[in-house]
């Protein structure tokens, strides 16, 4: 091969190296499926008091920080309208704590309560409140326990455990393993 063919054929071998690179992201974050949520496997740890029974309405959140051995974990208690994997179902109220880290990058998600006007921000219309990450319009539904639903999210949001004593409703632990973020 001479030295001129070598410039000619490495920019083809370059160009379709990405494509294909393209072609299988493509491929995995738009037709694999999602992984569920299922039967959380939990770590004990510190019991932190979040809320008061009766406190949040059907389809509120309330934030909160649960203690780690290196920080803490930005989380969100939610109240539902019908019981979610990994959640507490107290007679007619049902409550979930999530993580507020997204699976995808690690950015901070919210809690979103008018899926209509979301529909205008994330090009994404959805039936019911869902939890969406800003950064790259990743949705989670609490009622499927944290799983994505849309965007390049893979994997569903971490949960953390609930138990309640008296009138009040304490994290004591935290689903294992804490997801790491999948990198892009």
């Amino acid at each position: 091969m001479k030295r001129r063919d070598l410039f000619f054929y490495l920019p083809v071998a370059v160009a379709g190296g990405f494509f294909a690179w393209f072609g299988v992201r493509t491929y995995n974050l738009r037709f694999r499926p999602r992984p569920e949520a299922g039967k959380p496997t939990w770590k004990e740890g510190p019991k932190v008091a979040v809320a008061h029974l009766g406190e949040l309405g059907v389809w509120e959140a309330k934030p909160f920080a649960y203690p780690l051995p290196l920080g803490e974990l930005k989380a969100f208690l939610l109240r539902l309208p019908e019981p979610a994997p990994g959640g507490l179902s107290l007679g007619e109220e049902h409550y979930l704590a999530l993580s507020r880290i997204c699976t995808h990058q690690g950015c901070t998600v919210n809690f979103v309560p008018d899926p209509e006007a979301a529909s205008l921000l994330y090009n994404f219309r959805y039936e019911r409140p869902f939890l969406g990450c800003p950064c790259h319009f990743g949705a989670f539904d609490p009622l499927l326990g944290g799983k994505a639903v849309y965007g390049p999210p893979r994997f569903p949001l971490p949960r953390l455990r609930l138990e309640a004593e008296g009138e009040t409703l304490y994290a004591t632990g935290h689903e294992v393993p804490l997801r790491p973020m999948e990198g892009g």
